[in-house]
């Protein structure tokens, strides 16, 4: 038999195999680590056990001592609401993160509210959520709010309310955007879900957001190209054996030639058969007598 005639040569369906299964992986591998870097940004210095922290003491102004956590912002609420807007209005960008908190997470928010209104905390995650609405307690007339979570928080989102944002800074309710926001805790806000009434860290500050594309090379293009080159392979592949086998259903095989090729010699066998034939045949023969009549 043809060792070429059959659907697959030698090693050609293990190689097939491989390839598929390497691709589905790195495919799966590859969307995993781009997710994973959108929603989880690379992680900043942490706090180092046994550094001397400066103490921080929450807010005790008059103005923070109506407001109430978990439930949706009232008239209780708005003095300290508007003086979180006009503290992070006459503050830099740059002061505010210098003094935010790194060590205070969601957490400590959750579960001490009233021991950190008014401090000022730095988050660094990924907003999801970022819309724009008309407000008449902004010198601008628009206030920003955007949903926030970091990789201490997930899923749970932080509720962070901004008066001026970067330019071009995308909005709407399906982003996946890297940013970072300073600003001051005022309370737990209350907020209806698909699932039922949450609550989420209210913060009013700043935020900072670059644009992909001003972004430094990508880390993930070689990998890119490495998957690239795989799925091709898989594919020169797969055609070569779909090739081969519409081959192998049309092209029958062609009769061997070799199997009766006369030979010089004769087995013994063979010849006593014939000589027994022939004899046989002169004893059937009509004689010479015979065939004058």
């Amino acid at each position: 038999m043809d060792r070429h005639s059959g659907t697959f040569r030698g090693t050609e369906l293990p190689r097939l195999l491989l390839l598929l299964a390497i691709t589905i992986v790195g495919v799966v591998y590859f969307w995993q680590r781009i997710y994973a870097q959108k929603a989880m940004p690379a992680a900043e210095p942490g706090i180092v056990a046994g550094n001397v922290l400066a103490p921080f003491k929450p807010d005790q102004s008059i103005e923070f001592e109506g407001v109430t956590d978990r439930k949706p912002i009232g008239l209780r609420d708005t003095a300290a609401y508007m003086k979180l807007l006009a503290r992070a209005r006459d503050t830099g960008a740059a002061e505010i993160a210098r003094e935010a908190r790194r060590d205070v997470l969601f957490q400590h928010l959750w579960e001490h509210p009233r021991e950190n209104r008014g401090v000022p905390v730095h988050l660094l995650g990924t907003a999801f959520r970022i819309i724009q609405e008309p407000s008449s307690k902004t010198r601008s007339g628009r206030l920003y709010t955007a949903t926030i979570v970091t990789p201490d928080s997930s899923p749970n989102p932080y509720c962070c309310v901004f008066e001026d944002a970067p330019a071009n800074l995308p909005l709407g309710d399906k982003l996946s955007e890297r940013v970072v926001f300073n600003g001051y805790f005022l309370k737990l806000l209350a907020y209806e879900a698909h699932d039922g009434g949450r609550g989420t860290p209210l913060i009013i500050g700043k935020l900072g957001w670059v644009p992909e594309a001003a972004a430094p090379d990508d880390p993930n293009r070689p990998l890119r190209w490495m998957m690239i080159a795989i799925g091709a392979m898989f594919v020169v592949s797969f055609f070569r054996w779909i090739t081969r086998f519409r081959r192998s259903l049309q092209v029958k095989r062609a009769p061997s030639l070799l199997r009766d090729r006369p030979t010089e010699e004769i087995s013994p066998e063979d010849l006593s058969s014939y000589l027994g034939s022939v004899d046989r045949e002169d004893e059937n023969a009509p004689s010479e007598e015979d065939s004058q009549f």
